[in-house]
Parts: structure tokens; C-alpha cells; sequence
């Protein structure tokens, strides 16, 4: 089965076509079929996929996945385009230091620091430009590694930072990492139980993993908040489950402790324990979970609206006319804005 959608990179020219995989119907966390309600179409890119409520468990995700050939083309073709605020432009130094990529980095790291005593070996999954590597290489005496399949633009805020760059988490040595970080990477992957399980045999017994997703309860304010790059869409108690289930003991989850442009994220501290997972069944919401995440959706216009037809066609043209360079280089001078007013430039 494939979709054709226009992409908002393309400058209105041709559609570009990304195939579906089969729909099996099952949950993304919890692999449940029963009890899942559509609740919409995906909007953003409109490729296909549709919004969906898990009734055991809580989830809420977009279906049916990609195929892996149409995922790869995404990320490598459209997907900093879809999103101009990560296109550099003109300055490289600028487009960093409006985004705030250091000062976050450092709000991380002094939270994770504790944790990173001399001789200790970290993994950053999905690791971006670098800004948190280069932070972290300050740091005597600690082992740096990383998954980032961005080759040309993982080493540009690495400075002079000695990382280890591997292919996947199942080329590191199991029970061989002290610390893991995941910045928004759980909500990219297709099966964020397998992968959490995969971030616990990779950590040493008493090892730990630090895991920063966009929170679905504090977030959401219009359909377009739903897109094809993002697959999950988590609330503090379903990724808490999931890490549980996982075989984690949860030391910290809730909103991000730090605030500022960070507030709208779930901030997780898991530790693996020297005891055997908990069992699957672990993942089962309460009725009054699934309710409040149904009231969350319901309170959301779902309905097609000329002011988002408008909104959404001023933004393709714009994106013609100027490219995406320019139209990020103003998302990202509201980003700086906001990082003035709360002190982290």
C-alpha cells in the first residue's frame, strides 16, 4: 500500500511518495489489538497514517509505520526541510546560539553529572549535532560513545570531544554502559518497548538511563501537533510503564525539572536493577487514565478549518518564496527570544 503527500520542502513542486506498511492494528507500546480508537488522520504531511488511542494500555501513536526504505528516504531528504528551525542558514554560529543547543546541553548535563564519575563509559542515543557530547567531554576521565546516523552533521558542536561513534546499541558490549541519554529519540522509534529493553542490556547493573520526550498532556493544542516523525506520543504514567516493563526502577518521572523551554517535556531517571523485569501486564492503564487521555484528545478541533487551511498554505508559500534557510532563521529568533527572558543565553 503506498500514500503520495506534498511535502512543505518541496517548494509546491512534485509529490513525493512514501509507502505504508501493512496495518496490523496493534498498539505501538503494548502490542494490544482490542481496544484501539482511531481518532484521526495525520494532518501535518497528511501521509496516510492515522491517530490512535490505546484503551489497555494509553498510548497514543500514529499508524501504520513506514516501510524502511520510505523511513530512511524521510529523514535523509525531507526531514529537516519539513522543519525549517533545523535548516542552517547563512551562520552557523547564529543558527546554535538561537537554538540554545549549548545552554541546554549544560542544564543535562548538571543533572546527569553525579552519575559520571572518572572512568565511566556514556551512550547517547541519537546525539544531533553534539552539543551534549561536547558538554559532557569536559568531564575527567569519562568514555564517550554515540548513535547518530546524521554523519555529516554530528561532529559540529562535538569540539574537541573523542567520541565513539557505533552503528547501533547492540554493537556496544551488554552490561557494559554506566549512563545512557535519549533526548527526543524514544518518540522516533517504532517500538519503544523493544528499544527501552535494549537500553537496559546495554547498562551495567545499577547503571543509568536518562530518557527526554515531549509530553503529550502538556503539548498538545492543534492536529498539526501529530507527525510522521514522531510515532509515540507519551504521558508521564505510559512511559513510566513502559520502562517498567522494561525492567527499569523508576527514580524520577514528570515534567521536566528545569522548566524554561523545556517545560513542555517528561523527564525520566531510570536505574536497572539487579533483579529480573517486571512482568508485561505491567503496561495496563486504569479506565480513569484512558478517560483523561480521551478528554484530551476530544478537547482538540479535529475538523478541517479555512483559518488552518490559510495558516498552513501561508506557510508553503513562504517556504517557496523565501526557502526554508530564511523561515527557520525567524522560528528559530522566537526560540532566543524565549531563552533571553528565562537566562540561559
Amino acid at each position: 500500500m503506498s500514500e503520495i503527500f506534498r511535502c512543505a520542502s518541496s517548494r509546491l513542486v512534485s509529490p513525493v511518495r512514501l509507502e505504508l506498511a501493512m496495518d496490523t492494528g496493534r498498539c505501538r507500546s503494548c502490542g494490544g489489538i482490542d481496544l484501539q480508537r482511531t481518532v484521526s488522520r495525520e494532518s501535518y504531511v497528511g501521509g496516510g497514517q492515522t491517530l490512535r488511542r490505546c484503551g489497555i494500555c494509553a498510548a497514543v501513536y500514529l499508524a501504520p509505520d513506514f516501510t524502511p526504505e520510505s523511513l530512511d528516504l524521510f529523514y535523509r531528504e525531507h526531514y529537516r526541510r519539513l522543519f525549517p528551525s533545523e535548516t542552517i542558514w547563512r551562520s552557523e554560529q547564529r543558527f546554535f546560539a538561537w537554538r540554545g543547543d549549548r545552554p541546554v546541553a549544560d542544564i543535562r548535563l548538571a543533572r546527569i553529572e553525579p552519575h559520571l564519575p572518572t572512568g565511566a563509559h556514556l551512550l547517547e542515543i541519537g546525539s544531533g549535532f553534539g552539543a551534549f557530547l561536547g558538554a559532557a567531554a569536559t568531564l575527567q576521565g569519562v568514555r564517550l560513545s554515540a548513535i547518530e546516523p546524521d554523519v555529516a552533521n554530528r561532529g559540529r558542536l562535538l569540539g574537541s570531544a573523542n567520541v565513539d561513534f557505533v552503528r547501533s546499541i547492540e554493537a556496544t558490549s551488554r552490561g557494559s554502559i554506566d549512563v545512557v541519554v535519549a533526548f527526543h529519540v524514544v518518540e522516533h522509534l517504532a517500538d519503544p518497548l523493544a528499544s527501552l529493553r535494549e537500553i537496559h542490556a546495554a547498562l551495567k547493573v545499577g547503571g543509568r538511563a536518562f530518557v527526554e520526550v515531549p509530553d503529550l498532556m502538556q503539548g498538545l493544542l492543534s492536529p498539526s501537533y501529530f507527525h510522521p516523525a514522531h510515532l509515540s506520543y507519551f504521558t508521564v504514567p505510559t512511559l513510566s510503564r513502559l520502562a517498567g516493563a522494561a525492567g527499569f526502577r523508576i527514580v524520577q518521572a514528570g515534567p521536566h525539572p528545569d522548566g524554561g523551554i523545556l517545560t513542555e517535556n517528561i523527564w525520566l531517571e531510570v536505574e536497572k536493577p539487579s533483579t529480573a523485569a517486571v512482568a508485561p501486564r505491567a503496561l495496563a492503564a486504569l479506565p480513569e487514565e484512558v478517560a483523561a487521555v480521551d478528554a484530551l484528545l476530544d478537547a482538540v478541533d479535529w475538523r478541517a478549518s479555512p483559518v488552518r487551511h490559510w495558516r498552513r498554505t501561508a506557510k508553503h508559500l513562504a517556504l517557496a518564496m523565501f526557502g526554508p534557510g530564511l523561515v527557520g532563521e525567524l522560528q528559530r529568533f522566537r526560540q532566543w527570544r524565549q531563552l533571553r527572558r528565562i537566562g540561559w543565553t
